[in-house]
């Protein structure tokens, strides 16, 4: 314990295994007997969830994820079975009787093999050193890592999320220069507020991260806090719901010398919370304070946020992270696959999956992660013919992803109009019917989804929806009109 009460704990080296809380999928031994204890080569147990959690968090809600699945990893493997460790037994029987089969359909998809799941209790202690639970006297815990330097969080800091892991291309230099600019002089550089934003799997979380790992490292602060903004909420509540007085609340942000927020849409229509954070953001901002904060959008396109709020970011500095480019998405792979120097996936297949997974860095990841378990359960290197067919649903989905910016000259051409009246803000008939017909297009031959077709458009998702019953309404009763969209979805194959 600190002075003040707070757990505290040393800092995890990079090179140790993290600490973890059970759960166990149980396989032959022939599909795993090659991952190997350690963190975090490819072949380790580790390596595994980390594919699984990966896959979990765009099929789980979530708030359900960060309340279950943080408190969730592998442990060990005893006798062909994946050891996976719960805090508590109120834990353990509420995810296995929620969510053994999700559990169990991510295994297998990433082995190829049915493996059943099955739960352990972990003792507390060794939990606490790394998933600390919020408590009524302990609302985040201090993780002090150096004699000098403290992190309060309430999620942990992984050690992979640093700025030597990140491969930086053009769709993210911005974002990653402005990152070190701020890790390397908080608050006495040209970026404060930072804001970055980006769709989801984009590295938002890895650069705020890499962040709060530097000023470990070279003890640029004394004091890091770092949230979700799920996270702050779910403070900010119960401290009023016990104290009565959000000034307990407030003490526990005012000393920081850096805040890393994640997140900053979750705060969209809480009027309440949002109140408590500009209260924190322009007490913090007058002393010259560090704030770092992310979003899935630029700030002003959050609906609900206040406008006092959004006035503050535009004072610092709004850097986004595109989706990579294909030199970018073969550089991510060859980076995560020289992690493990007895990889068996080749250049070649490396190639492959670049030109092919397109969607996020997530993806990217989550795909190679996919291809060398099958290469352990197989005993084989993969080769281009087995990607394939390993691949084949991820491939034909992306296979008929259309680029959002094809759609829009097809479209534009097709009617007759400059391409940027297309993503204008003009409502005139002759542009707007394009417009809907453009957002139907990009829905019917693309994986993205609605926010991001909206912002391709500069609209909202609502918007999109909008266009795209629309123009279903009009191709119903339109021969002469439907067989234009028609015609352009043939050209654009």
């Amino acid at each position: 314990m600190d002075e003040g009460g707070k757990l505290s704990f040393q800092k995890i080296s990079s090179s140790q295994p993290i600490p973890a809380i059970e759960t166990t999928l149980s396989c032959p031994l022939s599909a795993i007997e090659k991952i190997q204890p350690g963190f975090p080569g490819k072949n380790s147990p580790q390596f595994l969830w980390n594919g699984l959690l990966d896959l979990l968090r765009n099929r789980i809600p979530e708030t359900a994820f960060n309340t279950w699945f943080a408190h969730l990893s592998i442990a060990d493997m005893e006798s062909g079975r994946i050891v996976v460790g719960v805090p508590n037994t109120f834990v353990l029987e509420y995810v296995e009787h929620h969510y053994k089969s999700v559990l169990e359909a991510a295994v297998s998809e990433i082995l190829g093999t049915f493996l059943p799941v099955s739960f352990t209790i972990k003792p507390a202690a060794i939990a606490e050193a790394f998933h600390p639970d919020a408590s009524e006297k302990n609302p985040a815990s201090s993780v002090h890592v150096k004699s000098t330097v403290t992190v309060n969080a309430t999620v942990p800091l992984y050690a992979g999320n640093t700025f030597e892991d990140f491969v930086i291309g053009d769709c993210n230099q911005l974002a990653h220069a402005a990152c070190m600019a701020v890790a390397e002089s908080p608050g006495r550089n040209k970026f404060n507020p930072l804001v970055l934003y980006g769709g989801t799997g984009m590295g938002k979380t890895h650069l705020l991260q890499a962040i709060a790992h530097f000023c470990l490292e070279n003890e640029t602060v004394r004091k890091i806090v770092y949230r979700t903004s799920e996270e702050f909420t779910r403070e900010y509540i119960e401290f009023v719901q016990r104290n009565k007085d959000s000034r307990a609340f407030y003490k526990l942000y005012k000393d920081a010398d850096i805040l890393l927020l994640d997140d900053i849409q979750f705060l969209a229509g809480k009027p309440g919370t949002q109140d408590e954070f500009f209260n924190i953001f322009s007490a913090l901002q007058s002393f010259n304070r560090q704030i770092v904060i992310t979003s899935d959008r630029p700030p002003a396109q959050i609906q609900g946020l206040h406008t006092r709020l959004l006035s503050r970011f535009d004072t610092g500095f709004l850097a986004d992270l595109q989706p990579p480019n294909l030199e970018t998405r073969l550089a991510i792979l060859q980076k995560k696959a020289a992690m493990d120097p007895g990889s068996c996936v080749d250049e070649d297949v490396l190639a492959y999956v670049a030109g092919h997974v397109t969607s996020s860095v997530r993806e990217l990841e989550g795909t190679l992660i996919k291809l060398s378990a099958y290469a352990d359960f197989i005993h084989a290197p993969i080769t281009v013919s087995i990607a394939k067919e390993i691949l084949g649903d991820t491939v034909r989905n992306h296979n008929r992803g259309v680029a959002l910016k094809s759609i829009i000259q097809a479209v534009a051409t097709e009617f007759g109009i400059p391409h940027a009246l297309l993503t204008s803000q003009t409502r005139k008939k002759n542009v707007a019917e394009p417009r809907h017909a453009a957002m139907y297009l990009a829905r019917q031959l693309t994986d993205n989804s609605l926010y991001t077709i909206g912002l391709a458009f500069n609209r909202d998702y609502s918007t999109a929806i909008h266009s795209i019953k629309r123009t279903e309404q009009v191709m119903e009763t339109d021969p002469a009109f439907r067989t234009r969209i028609e015609k352009i979805r043939a050209q654009l194959g």
